[in-house]
């Protein structure tokens, strides 16, 4: 449900703004809007936006300082996470951010210049060492010059010395050897002055001269292999002793400065909240939004500024103003760990509708009727359990195929819906009868009989039955027989779920006056009701001389719904209705997801069961463990086929055919965010 919201004015003396911006934010429940002046007569008298004067000089002087606070604690590499020390004085708070500054940034320097030595040795050295032993110094003479290459094909060796043999006859030497497979390193010397007209005879054979990186560029050959020797032999130990130096700095000063960073954090957010406010030259006023049920939190906050600070709450107007008022989502505990499922777009606007727990209690039974397989479902329930395990550990988890990361925060929500999913799954698979498809029912532990499937559904089944058995099938949905009957189950739950979107529609578009959509929703209703009337009535369009029987109530109904849906055509102007009707009974039809691709994955399940189990009775000790292995192959490729359109199907008729009609995706507004501590945001 939506948190109901109640506006706040707060004004108080100039001198004391910092002090009482301080004690919101500590207290952290007020959604700071900024102050309008336009429309007052002493808006002159008001100053808005962004500070100016002594004031905009601190607040640069403290962003420069976070800056470099911030640099400092990823240089050293200190966690998020870190226990925070007590905060400092604030005299010594330039001096600590120094202290560490300073010897972060050389560490800092000082390991990407070993980083990239060893990176260019690591690229270069097997190349520079055959390179040296080839030049014989000849580089490190002023007379000549020496151009390095690299090729990987003979031909391109041949077409370097033709290419050097007509631009400089015979006054060039010429000399290679390979590196290791498939690479050659080859090296030219001519006089000085021929290095240009060599050079680009190397170009005409499309061959570039080797370049090293950096510093290692001017050095000749010999001293190129020499400093990349000494690299090999002590850079590495070098790194280590950098690292360990910044890991002393993180455990020395890490803590201390985090409190620091927050410090400077939070003070920079008071400015800008400070930005917000309307200023004069002794007062100040500022206006936001708070929860009805942290009113009093924000009170006890400012009570120890007594009658220096005036406080006027107000009731919201939801009907004009709900756009820019924030939007504070209130659920329980089982409800808002599926909110996140929700955050593909802004929250509802307030005084609208909050479909959290709607997600919440029939996503996990929709992928549960789809899935409905207790082997499958024992899998994702432990899978479940082993994120919820991480989680509660406070340990992250990658998912590398997403390229994310999940929080424990995180974690544990996917971790709580994936268990209610899984829960569901194998509950329905209980009355399918299904472990990892038709295991147990060809091991006599499910079976099907069809007097209880005649007196549950009205199924005559005509096949064969299994006799023997421990727990009967209630749902035997991979039956052609029962097809019928969970095609109609699916498609009365379409129906109650799109007339409900409407009626919804229908409702906030009365509560708030919104007469264009009001008429709109009822037409909708109406031509819906009588939609599916005739289509119960003609039997799907068997029997159309149906409806010309008035005595029938459903026939009735019907008109009164295509006469309800005129009306609502006629009032709202909105020509596109006559199509969207047509869409909305997609809409409905679209349903029947949930029994088509559930019925897909099943008979794909029996079918790999069938296959494993054929192959077990072939020979006495292979063939039962060739059938499993099969069986376990072939139902994790269909598995992995399948899974994505499990969980999208049942998610995609909540953002889709529920949600759509309700206009949540027209009407959003504006997430409810508090102005606090660093240390008290989520």
């Amino acid at each position: 449900m939506i948190n109901q919201m109640q506006q706040v004015v707060v004004a108080g003396r100039q001198r004391d703004s910092r002090a009482i911006m301080q004690a919101l934010q500590t207290a952290g429940v007020l959604h700071i809007v900024p102050v309008d002046t336009s429309s007052h007569a002493s808006a002159g008298a008001f100053q808005t936006g962004p500070l100016g004067g002594a004031a905009a000089d601190e607040r640069r002087e403290t962003e420069r300082l976070l800056a470099r606070t911030e640099s400092s604690l990823a240089q050293i590499g200190v966690p998020k996470d870190t226990t925070r020390s007590a905060l400092l004085p604030e005299d010594q708070w330039a001096a600590l951010v120094e202290s560490v500054a300073t010897p972060a940034a050389a560490l800092e320097d000082r390991e990407a210049a070993l980083r990239s030595d060893l990176d260019a040795r690591r690229t270069y050295g097997d190349v520079v060492s055959v390179l040296s032993k080839l030049a014989s110094r000849l580089d490190e003479r002023p007379r000549f010059a020496v151009l390095s290459l690299t090729t990987e094909k003979p031909e391109e060796l041949q077409a370097a010395d033709a290419a050097l043999r007509a631009e400089l006859k015979d006054r060039y030497a010429l000399s290679s050897a390979p590196v290791r497979d498939g690479l050659n390193a080859v090296v030219v010397a001519v006089l000085a002055a021929d290095r240009e007209r060599a050079r680009s005879a190397l170009s005409k054979a499309r061959l570039g001269e080797l370049r090293l990186p950096g510093r290692f560029e001017r050095l000749p050959l010999a001293s190129v292999a020499q400093e990349f020797d000494r690299i090999g032999s002590g850079s590495d130990a070098a790194l280590n002793d950098v690292q360990a130096q910044k890991k002393r700095l993180a455990d020395q000063h890490g803590p201390a400065l985090l409190s620091v960073r927050d410090a400077l954090a939070d003070r920079v957010a008071i400015d800008d909240a400070r930005a917000q406010t309307a200023r004069g030259k002794y007062g100040f006023v500022l206006q936001g939004y708070v929860p009805v049920d942290r009113v009093d939190g924000m009170k006890a906050a400012l009570s120890p500024f007594g009658n220096s600070v005036l406080t006027e709450l107000s009731a919201v107007d939801e009907h004009h103003n709900a756009g820019a008022i924030p939007v504070q989502l209130k659920n329980n505990d089982y409800t808002r760990n599926f909110e996140f499922m929700l955050n593909i777009s802004d929250p509802p606007r307030y005084g609208t509708f909050d479909p959290s727990w709607v997600v919440a209690f029939f996503f996990p039974i929709f992928f549960g009727f789809i899935v409905a397989d207790i082997g499958f479902g024992a899998l994702f329930l432990g899978v479940a359990i082993y994120m919820l395990g991480k989680s509660r550990r406070g340990e992250s988890m990658p998912v590398n195929l997403l390229g994310l990361t999940l929080d424990p925060a995180t974690l544990y929500q996917v971790g709580y819906v994936l268990r209610t999913m899984s829960l569901w799954s194998i509950l329905f698979g209980a009355l399918t009868g299904e472990f990892f498809g038709n295991i147990l029912e060809k091991l006599h532990v499910f079976y099907v009989d069809p007097g209880i499937i005649k007196s549950l559904w009205g199924v005559t089944l005509t096949g064969e039955e299994h006799a023997t058995g421990i727990f009967p099938i209630l749902l035997p949905r991979v039956l052609p027989e029962f097809s019928n009957t969970l095609m109609v189950i699916c498609l009365l739950i379409g129906i109650v779920f799109v007339l409900w979107s409407w009626a919804l529609r229908l409702q906030l578009s009365f509560k708030h006056k919104h007469m264009h959509h009001f008429w709109e929703a009822l037409g909708m209703l109406g031509g819906l009701v009588g939609l599916i009337c005739l289509a119960f009535v003609s039997r799907a369009g068997r029997d159309f001389g149906a409806l010309g029987n008035f005595s029938d109530w459903r026939v009735d109904l019907m008109i009164v719904g295509f006469v309800v849906f005129v009306v609502g055509l006629i009032m709202s102007r909105a020509v596109l209705m006559l199509i969207e009707i047509l869409s909305q009974g997609g809409s409905i039809i679209s349903f029947t997801r949930l029994f088509a691709v559930g019925v897909a994955a099943a008979i794909l399940a029996n079918l790999a069961t069938d296959l494993g189990w054929s192959l077990g009775g072939t020979l006495p000790v292979i063939g039962p463990i060739l059938g499993i292995l099969v069986g376990l192959l072939v139902h994790t490729f269909l598995f992995v086929l399948t899974i994505l359109g499990h969980v999208m199907q049942p998610i995609r008729l909540m953002w889709v055919e529920y949600l759509n009609p309700t206009g949540f995706y027209q009407e959003n507004g504006i997430r409810y965010n508090p102005f606090a501590r660093v240390s008290l945001r989520k």
